[in-house]
């Protein structure tokens, strides 16, 4: 699997499954490309993301009449008291 993997749909699951699954790409341009395409496509999707596996974070945006609007307010960082969890832990 590339780096950046899109996931779209038309109901938002936060436990969401594989069907939301759309490609993976190699760069972040290639996969909002494919989300606008997919955005003003597809009548029924309502949101997008973009999960980058390098930084294990992710853009979200809502689908408003066929374009993508970014949903800063629904993206989260992990808490700096948390960040050292995130990380490899090496014996």
């Amino acid at each position: 699997m590339k780096r950046y993997a899109l996931f779209c749909g038309a109901y938002n699951l936060m436990m969401g499954g594989i069907k939301d699954f759309k490609q993976s790409f190699h760069t972040e341009e290639e996969a909002q490309e494919a989300a606008k395409q997919i955005a003003k496509n597809e009548i029924f999707t309502h949101w997008a993301q973009i999960f980058d596996k390098k930084t294990d974070t992710a853009k979200i945006y809502s689908v408003i009449n066929g374009k993508l609007k970014r949903r800063k307010d629904k993206e989260k960082s992990c808490p700096p008291e948390l960040s050292n969890v995130t990380k490899p832990q090496y014996c």
